[in-house]
């Protein structure tokens, strides 16, 4: 006769006909059975618990069991010494990590695998530990930049890199990256002290090199001398300048790379004399045609001075009425001295402010998220900028050049830009060279409200394609790296010195600006072309390009796709493609004004 269901006891507890049967039975079963069964029942009813806690539960203990072992072994001189010993800590983290890559220990299993090869490489001294160690902290940086740990992860990566493996310019960008991307992390004041130093030993460097001993006159005859001075000497070719009552950028041609040292000598009013800011080239001299004397009447310069300050030296000097701020910085092929100035606070025209000294209260942080919106300022110029032109053809495929898709596309994009209001300004509007300094000096002295640059992708792979944007500040990506290298006409190895640059500029440069307007032109763009074609989404992306460095206005550079792609190739070329492209440039421009204007509305 089978049993019922559920049966209740003389106590009146329920049971399950199979635990009754188990348990009436229990004197002609072994204890152990009944173990067994018991076991079972209590393992059964843990299992409806969900996964995750489980989950969770082990990987606590495994994270705890790793971190013990770590602080353990660093403890133990004797068992430190062996590589085994750290493997096994290292298999515990790995384990940790592999078991959710996405978890809330991912991070932390990273940031400890990093420190791991760290301690291994000051016992190892091999290179490979130590770059293994980068590799893991950079993996914490970019897969979760918005951990408590990142910051210390980007932290712990530039002192390997500085103490290590004497790598000052990438350590210089992790530290930077710190104080830039962290302001109110805990490693921000390590590494600001970190970067003041290597900025101190940077200013050091030009000082002491111009302190070296010479060659005794006695044992050089002034022949040899003279001959040795013209060898390896660079040249000052020539000086260019933009200006605008609120901003000046001059630039130096030189013809090969020369150091160069800065100072800035304030007024003398006995001597009637305003601010000068003096600029010596080490080993060059001035060429023929380089003029003694630039009058710049703007108002903000008086003129621009050169000479040749000694016989390996020449001096530039800028003569400045008004003066708040100031960067000098180098660019390659060709190589260039820039000189960007800016007025003081008084002389700036509300189109153009500057973030510096600003500061927002509590309740205005609630509604606006940059300086542009806070101010009410609307957008009536633009400036498109075609990528490349004249000598510099860009990406090449056959007889394809981007240069000229490029100008193409911006005549579209302006014209419809005048159908909806907006003024329009262009970096160039035939097939002419134009230095990249030039086009954002032109946007600055023109006062533009925005700076759009058009350009046009390659890849070495031809199944490559899709669209991107791209705003100014350091890479984080290999992709965007090899961008930048591109489009900057530089190795990639010289992109790390170039990010370098950002330190100054980042403080004149609408970094977060630029990359709202980065989102909208995306987000319109792709939206819009999406309707007529399948397009592939690089996303927003940030990248040092020299074409946006000191843009006093939110700049954005436009990848519309790849050259060397055989289906985007052949729309590039369509005037369909290039009216749609722009079309949806148009809508996220106009997107973007409607934002600024409505926050305008809100006073």
């Amino acid at each position: 006769m089978p049993l019922p269901d559920e049966i209740t006891d003389s106590y009146g507890n329920t049971h399950t006909s199979e635990l009754f049967r188990a348990v009436t039975m229990r004197t002609l079963l072994p204890r152990t059975c009944i173990a067994l069964l018991l076991g079972a029942l209590l393992f059964g009813g843990l299992s409806g618990l969900p996964d995750n806690r489980a989950v969770a539960a082990t990987s606590t203990q495994l994270f705890q069991h790793g971190w013990k072992s770590f602080h353990s072994l660093r403890k133990n001189a004797e068992r430190a010494r062996f590589r085994s010993s750290w493997m096994q800590v290292k298999n515990t983290f790995w384990e940790l990590y592999q078991r959710n890559p996405n978890g809330g220990y991912a991070p932390k299993a990273l940031y400890y695998l990093g420190r791991v090869y760290s301690e291994l490489g000051q016992r190892s001294y091999l290179r490979k530990d130590f770059r293994q160690a980068t590799d893991y902290y950079q993996r914490v940086v970019t897969r979760f930049p918005r951990h408590s740990w990142s910051d210390d992860a980007q932290l712990r990566k530039a002192r390997i890199h500085l103490e290590h493996l004497g790598e000052k310019n990438q350590a210089y960008l992790d530290l930077l990256s710190v104080v830039h991307n962290y302001p109110d992390g805990d490693m921000y004041a390590k590494a600001r002290s970190l970067l003041d130093q290597l900025d101190r030993k940077k200013e050091a460097a030009p000082a002491s090199a111009q302190k070296a001993p010479q060659p005794s006159p006695k044992k050089q005859s002034p022949k040899p001398q003279k001959a040795s001075a013209a060898a390896g000497m660079e040249k000052l070719l020539r000086i260019r300048h933009w200006s605008s009552d609120d901003y000046t950028r001059v630039v130096l041609d030189v013809s090969g790379e020369a150091e160069f040292s800065k100072k800035l000598l304030k007024p003398d009013p006995k001597l009637n004399t305003p601010h000068r800011l003096v600029v010596d080239l080490q080993k060059t001299r001035l060429a023929d045609k380089c003029e003694e004397a630039h009058k710049i009447r703007d108002g903000l310069l008086r003129r621009v001075r050169t000479g040749q300050y000694r016989h390996d030296t020449a001096r530039v000097v800028l003569d400045i009425e008004k003066l708040d701020k100031y960067r000098v910085f180098s660019l390659q092929n060709p190589y260039r001295v820039v000189l960007d100035v800016y007025a003081p606070e008084g002389g700036r025209s509300k189109s153009a402010p500057q973030v510096a000294g600003y500061q927002f209260d509590a309740k205005s942080k609630k509604y606006t998220s940059s300086l542009v919106e806070q101010l009410g300022l609307t957008i009536q110029t633009v400036m498109i900028d075609p990528g490349h032109g004249g000598k510099d053809p860009g990406a090449v495929h056959g007889d394809i050049y981007e240069k000229d898709i490029n100008l193409s596309v911006a005549k579209t994009l302006g014209a419809k830009l005048k159908k909806q209001g907006f003024d329009v300004l262009y970096t160039r509007t035939k097939d002419v060279f134009v230095p990249l300094e030039e086009r954002t000096a032109l946007a600055n002295s023109k006062k533009a409200d925005l700076f759009i640059s058009l350009h046009v992708n390659s890849h070495r792979k031809a199944n490559v394609q899709g669209f991107e944007l791209y705003s100014l500040n350091l890479a984080k990506s290999k992709d965007a790296v090899r961008v930048a290298a591109r489009e900057n006409a530089v190795s990639v190895k010289k992109i790390s010195d170039l990010q370098v640059i950002l330190t100054d500029l980042m403080l004149n440069t609408k970094i977060k600006e630029s990359k709202q307007l980065a989102k909208s032109l995306h987000a319109k763009t792709l939206a819009h072309s999406r309707q007529f074609y399948s397009v592939r989404d690089h996303g927003v992306r940030e990248a040092p390009f020299y074409v946006l460095m000191g843009a006093k206005m939110p700049a954005v550079l436009v990848e519309m796709g790849y050259l060397s792609n055989p289906t985007e190739r052949k729309r590039l070329l369509t005037a369909k493609f290039q009216q749609r492209i722009a079309q949806g440039l148009v809508q996220g421009i106009t997107a973007y004004k409607q934002t600024i204007d409505n926050y305008a509305r809100l006073e």
